[in-house]
Formats: C-alpha cells, structure tokens, sequence
C-alpha cells in the first residue's frame, strides 16, 4: 500500500511525520480550491529550503600549536554582553595552563549576535592575530 495515499486519506501530512516543523492557517475567504470548491481550506506552508543555499568556503587550516599566539575571543552578546565573561574567563584560564605565551583578547560586537561588526573585524585582521573564537556563549 502507498503510504502517502494512506496518509492522505486519513488527512495526516507526511510532512508532520517526518519531523519537519510545519504549519498551516485557514485560507482567506472566498479562496477557490484547485478543484474549484471554497469553504474549510487552509494553506499549507513548505517547510523546505527556499533559493539557493550559501557559497561553501573551506576552513581555514589547523594551527600547529596555540603556544606563542594571540586569540581574539568574540562575544556575541547573546542574553547580553556579560553573560559569556565566565565562559571566556575559564577559556583563559584553561588556555594559559596547557600552552605558554598564548595571548587571549575578548571582545563584544557592536551590533550583537544578529549583526556585523566591522571595526572588530578590521582590528583582529590589523592586529594579526593568530585565530578567532566567535560564538554564543551564555
């Protein structure tokens, strides 16, 4: 038996057993069906990718060790500018033991987690440091 049929018929959308968030509202009155019929339609949205995904850009390579390099640690603000310094804080600490001469400088976006910043990001590229660590932490 075809189970998109099955499904159909029972009114259940494959999409909803899949795990795919999915949601539906009722259409606006007056809305013809493709079958011409108007009354209890709803729309259904698809829950897939729209347009083009992103250009890849690979990573950048591994360093053979941190000793000796200056770290930028980037804050992203997330539930406020403060609440990733006990993150950043024991990441220092933690990088200070098991590496000698390693240089951390935590700094906090201007525009927060959603925007761009390019102040820091021309200061980390003139200050030439060795690598990034941008993130959420909170």
């Amino acid at each position: 038996m075809d189970r998109r049929k099955a499904l159909r018929f029972l009114g259940v959308s494959p999409a909803l057993l899949t795990g795919f968030p999915a949601s539906a509202e009722k259409a606006p009155a007056g809305v013809p069906s493709s079958d011409g019929r108007s009354g209890d339609l709803i729309t259904v949205m698809n829950p897939a990718i729209a347009g083009k995904l992103a250009t890849r850009v690979p990573l950048a390579p591994p360093l053979d060790t941190l000793d000796n390099k200056t770290i930028y640690m980037v804050n992203l603000s997330w539930e406020g500018p403060d609440a990733a310094n006990y993150f950043y804080d024991t990441m220092t600490q933690w990088l200070n033991q098991h590496y000698t001469g390693v240089k951390t400088i935590v700094k906090v976006t201007a525009e927060g987690m959603f925007g761009s910043d390019p102040s820091l990001l021309k200061a980390i590229t003139a200050s030439r440091a060795d690598a990034a660590i941008v993130g959420v932490a909170g």
